[in-house]
């Protein structure tokens, strides 16, 4: 297991290196001069030269590359463009907002898709296991941004609950207020998830029920509770966590049309605010910590298979 860990480390640190070449070579194509984004178009052509030397901007690439990969591996993310402070501290802040909304939404997704999962598996053709297939296809096809409006409407507009309707100005300094506006993000982003974790468990589920060993259970007089809970649920339960990893991931990415619409000023609108600013160093901060997200949670899924299923060997 040890040397599986190590390996798996050393390939997550290529993985992260080659997202770095990828991301700096990609926002070298993008048309626009960041310097000229931060002063105007009003300003002079020496202006904009003169902010460019001191941002490093007139350096040639790989120099510029070469500096800012050397301040990853000493833990500096460098400076902001837009902001002009430190890129990791944006980020952590951010991450304080963004990280609640993907983990309580998880959450909720996952109390939804389970329990529905196995009721349309357990009695599959019936129609509680079509109104859950009907209603998890709904919730793929609607577009998060719509169902989020939605929810403004319904709950804000129509039933007049005290719910901000964007995030406070202090931040997490009024727990109470924060936590009351992320009430409805979490509820698009959750919603929305569940819609594919429930056809995700109905089919695993529905695979496993049919499988020699539970039929072998059923054969010995073990109750249906006994057969689902105990026998089935652990290995319907791998492909369903290795989905939620992705999901996290995915997550976080996705954070960007919900957070734009709640106004919340999390890891997604960041980003966005960064690559319209053009500030390249800001978006290379953001993506670089979204991919040592996605390889971690790669990692940890990796590993949990060894708790659920014993059949898995890491020699």
């Amino acid at each position: 297991m040890f040397a599986y860990i190590l390996r798996r480390l050393a390939f997550a640190a290529v993985t992260l290196w080659l997202a770095t070449l990828l991301v700096f070579g990609a926002l070298l194509l993008i048309p626009g001069n960041p310097a000229q984004a931060i002063l105007g178009i009003d300003a002079t052509p020496a202006d904009v030269a003169a902010l460019e030397h001191r941002l490093g901007l007139d350096k040639p690439p790989l120099e510029r590359y070469l500096n800012w990969l050397g301040g990853v591996l000493r833990g500096d993310l460098g400076q902001s463009i837009r902001y002009e402070t430190s890129i990791s501290g944006l980020i952590i802040a951010r991450l304080g907002i963004t990280l609640p909304i993907v983990i309580a939404a998880l959450l909720l997704a996952t109390l939804i898709a389970v329990p529905m999962g196995i009721l349309a598996a357990r009695r599959v053709g019936s129609w509680a296991d079509i109104a859950v297939s009907l209603g998890s296809l709904v919730g793929i096809v609607l577009p998060s941004f719509w169902v989020g409006l939605m929810f403004i409407y319904i709950f804000i507009v129509w039933l007049k609950l005290p719910l901000p309707s964007s995030f406070p100005i202090g931040g997490w300094k009024d727990p109470a207020r924060a936590i009351a506006a992320l009430v409805l993000p979490v509820l698009t982003v959750g919603l929305a998830s569940s819609s594919l974790l429930v056809r995700l468990v109905r089919g695993s589920v529905l695979e496993v029920l049919h499988q020699d060993y539970v039929r072998t259970a059923r054969a010995k007089g073990l109750s249906e509770r006994v057969v689902l809970y105990k026998h089935a649920l652990r290995n319907a339960a791998l492909p369903v966590v290795t989905v939620l990893g992705l999901e996290f991931a995915q997550l976080l990415i996705a954070t960007v049309v919900v957070e734009t619409v709640f106004g919340i000023p999390g890891l997604g609108s960041l980003s966005l605010l960064a690559i319209s600013a053009r500030d390249y160093p800001l978006v290379q901060g953001v993506v670089l910590t979204i991919a040592a997200f996605i390889v971690l949670l790669n990692l940890i899924v990796d590993l949990l298979y060894a708790l659920l299923d014993p059949r898995v060997s890491y020699a």
